[in-house]
């Protein structure tokens, strides 16, 4: 009787461990796999055939449509330059070279994966409506307050993501993983 109640609760460890292992890594993705450029992480295998079974069960999780190789690559932010988580009381400067490609957008949300809105209108950058200064990197401002030139309002309490989608751009691809170009870094100005 001993045995069977000694195998039974080992049993019963080994697969708690394993669902919980098996969630964790669905909601967190595998610490080696994807594409980690600064405080950027992207997925490119995800809309792929060749995507593994972790990534599959997180798009199915997330009802998200991920783009493939040939739409492009949306890449996810959770923490500053520094390691900080993002916190929408702090201002953020966002600097740096964009890869080639013909759009890109940037919008925050909330941790529960809903976008930061004002009203009706939802607030997002685009390379369409980006104001930029010939031969100068790419500026972009994260505050509740206004602030000049390119400029998304942050609204809401506590941490928030960044996604920045590129489209039609050749970072995702296997031979560009290799050696990928910088993105745009994420540093914290004052927090009120």
């Amino acid at each position: 009787m001993r045995l069977i109640l000694g195998t039974l609760a080992a049993l019963g460890l080994a697969a708690t461990l394993g669902l919980a292992a098996t969630w964790w890594t669905v909601a967190n993705g595998l610490p080696v796999a994807g594409l980690t450029i600064g405080a950027w992480r992207a997925d490119p295998d995800a809309g792929t055939i060749g995507a593994d079974p972790y990534e599959i069960a997180k798009v199915a999780r997330s009802g998200e449509a991920p783009l493939s190789y040939g739409d492009g690559l949306a890449f996810t932010a959770t923490m500053d330059d520094d390691g900080r988580p993002l916190d929408a009381a702090c201002d953020y400067e966002l600097e740096g070279e964009l890869p080639s490609g013909r759009l890109w957008t940037l919008a925050a949300f909330t941790p529960d994966g809903r976008r930061f809105s004002n009203g009706a209108k939802n607030l997002a950058l685009t390379s369409a409506t980006d104001v930029r200064i010939v031969g100068q990197p790419l500026k972009i401002a994260l505050s509740r307050r206004a602030r000049p030139g390119a400029w998304a309002q942050l609204e809401g309490e506590g941490r928030f993501t960044l996604r920045l989608s590129l489209y039609e751009t050749v970072l995702g691809t296997p031979l560009e993983r290799a050696n990928p170009s910088a993105l745009l870094s994420i540093r914290r100005g004052a927090c009120r």
